[in-house]
């Protein structure tokens, strides 16, 4: 199954709050990075512990919702606030089941994906 496929279900299981489908999508062991630039950053294995990691992320931003982008040249997901701000970039890896997430929180290193085009005068 292509990456992009595995990351738009992904998406469709976070933006329906479907625990199932997202379990369905994640494989038995997978892991997540979390890159949040600070000591609240590390790894979380196993499906029910990345669950639970991607409910608390929606609970710090309730307000922001997933788009599919491409991240390093591979599908993955954007996590943006409605006016547009990033808050969050991951990415995903794996074949038939996603076996290793990498989600980046850390504003310092979302700064290229919050520029804004320069005010017309």
């Amino acid at each position: 199954m292509p990456r992009y496929e595995l990351a738009a279900r992904l998406r469709s299981a976070l933006d329906h709050g479907d625990e199932l489908a997202m379990a369905g999508v994640l494989n038995a062991d997978v892991s997540m990075v979390t890159d949040s630039g600070d000591e609240a950053g590390g790894e979380v294995r196993g499906r029910i512990g990345v669950i639970r990691a991607f409910h608390e992320l929606r609970m710090r931003h309730p307000d922001a919702s997933f788009s599919t982008v491409h991240v390093n040249g591979q599908a993955g997901l954007a996590l943006r606030r409605p006016n547009g701000e990033v808050v969050g970039i991951l990415s995903v890896d794996g074949a038939t089941a996603i076996t290793r997430l990498w989600l980046c929180t850390s504003a310092g290193k979302l700064a290229s994906w919050n520029r804004r085009p320069p005010e017309s005068r």
